[in-house]
């Protein structure tokens, strides 16, 4: 009785450890595969919606021949984007089996973007990124179409606390490997005095890269910017088709 008892407790051990290892198996179809590709992409960039197509995979080991993303409200790096499309060719993700953790693309053809970031939606991020910082109080972005300008209040100390209002202006340009977007050619102005050249670099480094899409799991590229007052356009060269 107690031998039986013994491998009964063993059966039971054993069928809870494989249980969930089924559960995670790797769809065998291509459909399968692109249907967990899809859920890997939403929970990347918790879109309000997001239309994938697929051409020619994911194969077992990951390997895409064409992908095109349609998303709105995609959230890359913290900030909003309001509405993205994203094509790439002969794309290598990581092992399919490795999507419900982490995905991750290895390598990429042709890549080509476009997508539209609304004002509201980066001082929405910018005042996040203050939080909790001793020295800002407050950044706010504002856009034209001829310049973009970014304006501050910063506390500091010079023999007593002093509140200074920090304005900086500038153009919007790519950088060269098209996955960030800076302010470029700007001029910096500080309650109209002439600062230390660290407070100089802590008002730069606050602002810049206004757009990061390093952190985007799905390649971005930024060739042209346009802006008018309320929002911010990007698209590659050549652009999505």
């Amino acid at each position: 009785m107690h031998k039986r008892m013994i491998l009964a407790f063993c059966a039971v051990f054993c069928l809870a450890a494989v249980l969930p290892a089924m559960g995670q198996a790797v769809p065998q179809s291509e459909e399968g595969r692109a249907a967990l590709l899809r859920s890997a992409l939403e929970r990347k960039f918790a879109p309000q919606s997001m239309e994938v197509r697929l051409e020619g995979g994911p194969d077992a080991k990951g390997f895409v021949k064409k992908a095109v993303v349609r998303a709105r409200g995609a959230v890359i790096d913290k900030l909003r984007v309001d509405t993205l499309v994203m094509e790439a060719s002969d794309l290598q993700f990581n092992p399919p089996e490795e999507w419900s953790r982490n995905l991750e693309v290895k390598s990429a053809g042709d890549t080509r973007s476009r997508g539209v970031i609304l004002e509201k939606d980066i001082n929405a991020a910018m005042t996040e990124s203050v939080k909790g910082d001793k020295k800002w109080k407050s950044i706010r972005m504002d856009l034209s179409p001829t310049q973009i300008k970014a304006v501050g209040v910063y506390e500091t100390y010079f023999i007593f606390k002093l509140h200074l209002v920090a304005k900086l202006t500038g153009v919007l340009a790519a950088s060269p490997d098209g996955k960030q977007i800076f302010i470029r050619d700007y001029k910096l102005n500080v309650s109209g005095l002439t600062m230390p050249q660290g407070l100089v670099e802590d008002v730069i480094e606050k602002v810049q890269p206004i757009v990061d899409f390093r952190e985007s799991v799905f390649p971005v590229s930024v060739k042209k910017i346009v802006m008018d007052d309320t929002s911010i356009s990007f698209v590659s060269d050549p652009p999505p088709q």
